[in-house]
């Protein structure tokens, strides 16, 4: 963790002399009273707002991880079940690879890795672009920790452990349902080696009709498009509701200055 240097020398200094000048509004003390109670009343309601929305958010993701593993635990009397290696390929991310660190946000291209961060940057390189697409996305694997990341748009990769997974007979399965499929997999690496050969692609997942697959497909990702899209408006709520009360409190500390022998103070 880095810590923040808090010696006192480290900060600004401050005029004391100009800042002892500054002047405050003194409304009479009723006055300055109700203002406290607004404002008071205000911050409490938009704290209590901030947890409820979070809260609420936090109730859809395990709404959604909790249908998502209903819908995947199917039985295994009726259901095939194949290893990720039947099912999918893959492909080294050499020729994908970004030439240059230097990142961009102007720049069109992003730089992915399939770990928390995913989008990286920015870069203007042309050559060694992966072409992911709605109509022909990719899973981009961690092969040391097994995280991974649904991609549907052109990338360069920024890492040479990174491997692009897609299926072996494309029209024989529901990719996405691969995808979700993988995603309620309980693995742990063991050890920091490469993980896809050896032990991931060993893995069995269940493998419906594909008329079922892509009936858990349809259901996953209107919840997946829910969840996304709270996630996206609670943040833009509450910077909208912190902007309402800057600028209230602006509004209500805001008085006409006064004149004193024809000097406005």
């Amino acid at each position: 963790m880095v810590q923040k240097n808090t010696n006192p020398e480290s900060f600004p200094s401050v005029n004391m002399k100009k800042f002892k000048k500054l002047r405050i509004p003194i409304p009479p003390l009723k006055v300055q009273n109700a203002i406290v109670e607004i404002l008071d009343t205000y911050t409490a309601l938009q704290k209590e707002l901030q947890i409820l929305l979070i809260a609420e958010l936090e109730a859809r993701k395990k709404q959604y991880e909790y249908c998502r593993e209903e819908m995947l635990r199917l039985d295994e009397e009726e259901v095939e079940r194949k290893t990720l290696g039947e099912i999918l390929q893959y492909e080294l991310p050499t020729k994908y690879l970004i030439e240059h660190a230097g990142y961009d946000e102007s720049n069109k291209t992003p730089v992915l890795t399939a770990g928390k961060n995913f989008i990286l940057g920015y870069t203007n390189e042309k050559t060694g672009v992966y072409p992911a697409s709605s109509e022909n996305p990719v899973i981009i694997f961690d092969d040391f920790t097994t995280s991974f990341k649904w991609v549907n748009f052109p990338f360069k990769a920024k890492s040479s452990t990174m491997k692009m997974i897609t299926p072996q007979i494309p029209d024989s399965v529901n990719f996405r349902y691969i995808y979700y499929a993988m995603s309620v997999i309980n693995y742990t690496p063991d050890s920091h080696t490469r993980q896809w050969t050896k032990n991931y692609s060993q893995l069995l997942i269940p493998i419906p009709s594909l008329e079922k697959q892509n009936e858990i497909v349809t259901t996953l990702d209107q919840l997946d498009t829910l969840v996304n899209d709270l996630s996206t408006r609670i943040p833009a709520e509450i910077i909208a509701r912190r902007k309402q009360y800057e600028y209230c409190r602006s509004l209500l500390l805001s008085f006409p200055r006064s004149k004193e022998n024809g000097v406005i103070r």
